[in-house]
């Protein structure tokens, strides 16, 4: 059965709307803001942390956001970001979006919005003869409004999100989960190294002159580890095709990449890292962000952490991952005159360094949660790929529903 053709327009609740400009000084208090930050980072938006702006009684009732709401890049500083589409799938309180974002709201009775938020993730719905390359690339309301657009039977676009939408809604339950499997990794941390109260601690005397307990030291992060820059493949080097996986870093979000991954023909003389391997960024606005999870030959605004110890290795990953380091690193490269950090600087950041006994218990502990975290990371990368084997093909008709 043929789809019908129709201007997206004609699908509206209401018209498209632009967003608000609100500058950064005014922020911090308020209503909670999307901007292009959120937008890029979240395919379906779910309350995630955002600004805080100033709103008066007019904003609030002509820029307010609800479930099911597309949200498109009006602008982007690249052109393939430009057009992009979310869907806002939770609101738990008044919320407002920025002023490079068009709002478009849909007719529930007419369509089913988790269908268009897949369908504009395909050639098919010609977005990008919309883009306008200037300074930024972007496009206009207007012209989304005019754009022409498939219309399957309602019931035919349900199916279909359905079936794409149970594959997300998998994906986000792993990385729920991997966010609990962190945290209470974290917590274990702090309460055995911070607070204290590790196995034993309660007959563990402390050393009057450290105020430490027995056998425990203050040393600096370099006496605990090294750390081993990225390497730069010649550009004679680079390929197109699918060889081996060199990563250049956009930025580090939590355990894992947010990464542009180039191809190159021969990594053989290249620095690597695997997936249990810890790795900070060592300039940039990421500086100090921490990841693990990535395998094969890493850039050079990454660095490998090295332990001199192997058995102090999870020790390490949750140090470097804590508030007091993170802290005090970034503190350290703003004063210099480039974010960044070179191995001298960690001569500067004090760490305790506990037995091996106790670091080893401790690793016994959370290691086996960073397996868990990086197999529902692994599962997520293949749930992914299904998903988007299947997404064409359901636009396109080759897969019936």
């Amino acid at each position: 059965m043929s789809w019908d053709r129709l201007k997206f327009e004609e699908l509206y609740l209401v018209p498209s709307r632009n967003g608000l400009t609100k500058p950064s000084r005014i922020r911090g208090k308020g209503f909670k803001f999307i901007n292009m930050g959120e937008l890029f980072a979240y395919d379906r938006i779910k309350n995630p942390d955002m600004a805080l702006v100033p709103l008066t009684d007019k904003e609030k009732m002509t820029h307010s956001i609800e479930e099911n709401d597309l949200l498109f890049a009006r602008q982007s500083i690249v052109l393939s970001g430009a057009g992009k589409c979310s869907i806002v799938k939770e609101v738990d309180e008044l919320t407002v979006y920025d002023s490079h974002i068009i709002r478009v709201r849909l007719n529930g009775e007419l369509c089913n919005p988790d269908f268009y938020f897949y369908y504009f993730k395909t050639p098919y719905c010609n977005i990008k003869s919309l883009v306008q390359q200037g300074v930024q690339a972007g496009i206009r309301g207007k012209e989304l409004a005019k754009l022409e657009i498939d219309y399957p039977p309602i019931s035919t676009q349900k199916r279909i999100a359905d079936i794409l939408s149970a594959y997300d809604d998998l994906i986000e339950n792993n990385l729920k989960r991997i966010k609990l499997l962190e945290q209470a990794a974290q917590n274990i941390y702090k309460e055995w190294f911070v607070n204290l109260r590790f196995p034993g601690h309660e007959t563990t005397s402390i050393n009057e002159e450290t105020g430490l307990p027995e056998g425990w030291e203050e040393q600096t992060a370099f006496d605990l580890f090294d750390i081993k820059g990225g390497s730069q493949p010649p550009k004679s080097k680079w390929s197109d095709e699918l060889k081996e996986g060199y990563v250049r870093m956009v930025q580090i979000r939590d355990y894992k990449t947010d990464t542009y991954i180039a191809y190159v023909k021969d990594t053989n003389k290249l620095r690597k890292c695997n997936k249990v391997d810890v790795m900070i960024a060592r300039y940039g606005a990421s500086v100090g962000r921490i990841c693990w999870g990535i395998e094969g030959a890493y850039n050079v605004a990454l660095a490998k952490i090295i332990p001199y110890d192997k058995a102090y290795l999870e020790y390490i990953r949750w140090y470097v991952k804590s508030y007091y380091f993170q802290e005090s690193l970034v503190s350290m490269t703003q004063r210099a005159a480039q974010d960044g950090f070179n191995k001298d600087t960690f001569k500067s950041l004090d760490v305790i360094i506990p037995p091996k006994e106790i670091v080893q218990k401790f690793g016994d502990i959370v290691y086996p949660m960073l397996k868990q975290m990086l197999l529902l990371e692994e599962q997520n990368q293949k749930l992914k790929a299904a998903r988007d084997i299947l997404l064409p093909r359901l636009m396109n008709r080759t897969i019936e529903v």
